[in-house]
């Protein structure tokens, strides 16, 4: 599982690489983690599930990343990893972790995955 970012106009794009959509989801939150409180270490304290939706892997993927950003957003969970049923992570705690930027939303722009002999591949774009 990996990501990498990639230069994109206005927004945040990052590449997502992994074997299985699994790997995608807990690419996707290592990466909306590195955005919202950079290298601040995360605890998996609470779990919390996130129910699939969408009709393709790339629509789950961004709903996916949206719900773990609206958990941030609204009620302060940090994510720490992707999970088989959600994600784990912790309550945001001041002294502990430093928010490194704003992410608006998670755009369905370019997310589309791709399958080849590596895995499988996709690009999303964090609005911020």
């Amino acid at each position: 599982m990996s990501y990498r970012f990639l230069p994109h106009t206005g927004d945040v794009a990052v590449e997502l690489v992994a074997p299985d959509e699994a790997g995608l989801r807990a690419a996707g939150i290592d990466a909306l983690r590195e955005l919202l409180v950079g290298t601040s270490p995360v605890r998996e304290v609470v779990e919390r599930p996130i129910a699939p939706q969408g009709r393709d892997a790339g629509e789950q993927l961004v709903r996916f990343l949206e719900e773990a950003l609206y958990l941030y957003d609204a009620e302060g969970f940090v994510p720490a990893r992707g999970s088989a049923a959600g994600v784990l992570g912790e309550p945001f705690d001041p002294a502990r972790h430093t928010p490194a930027g704003e992410v608006k939303a998670v755009t369905y722009h370019q997310a589309a995955v791709r399958r080849d002999a590596a895995g499988l591949h996709v690009t999303v774009v964090f609005d911020v």
